[in-house]
């Protein structure tokens, strides 16, 4: 595989990157400063909206991929410590629809960048309101069956670097 080195040069002035890339040859380890984020299921008919609000905010976009995520992926391994209501929740939500993996390119603040433009909270009425969360994400809460509550805050995202490096790993097959 060639590795090819992601320069603020190869970008337009738009935010997208110039060259066609193919999936191979972008080298994913844990070092660089890409970043995964998933807009969920049901915030997937607006990615092309989420798509723009990430650029305005200087991420760009370096590939996207649309997939049925595995629910034993989502639940193993996305979200392996829900709450058994929520969980059952979330294997509905995730079985329903498609999700948007995207891999980002930011520089070193790549997760600040995208904690502050997809919300700094899980729940989307809690985050500033220019965000993802709170223009994508459902601003009530919703009742498992077994009693406990949640909602659905539009994409996925890495809270700080350790999670940011977690990602990476857990995704890169799903690219």
């Amino acid at each position: 595989m060639e590795k090819i080195e992601i320069k603020k040069e190869n970008w337009d002035e738009s935010g997208w990157f110039e060259m066609k890339i193919e999936s191979a040859d972008v080298a994913i380890n844990t070092e660089n400063k890409l970043m995964i984020l998933v807009i969920k299921p049901d915030a997937f008919p607006k990615k092309v909206e989420i798509l723009e609000m990430l650029k305005a905010k200087g991420l760009h976009i370096v590939k996207t991929v649309t997939k049925d995520l595995p629910l034993d992926f989502v639940l193993g391994t996305m979200y392996k410590n829900l709450p058994e209501g929520i969980e059952a929740e979330t294997a509905k939500h995730f079985n329903s629809d498609s999700s948007e993996i995207i891999l980002l390119e930011g520089g070193e603040d790549i997760v600040e960048k995208a904690v502050e433009i997809t919300g700094k909270k899980t729940k989307p009425n809690e985050c500033d309101p220019e965000t993802i969360r709170a223009i994508f994400g459902e601003n009530f809460l919703r009742e498992a069956g077994d009693g406990s509550q949640y909602s659905r805050n539009a994409i996925h995202r890495a809270k700080d670097e350790v999670e940011r490096k977690e990602d990476l790993e857990k995704f890169e097959h799903l690219l």
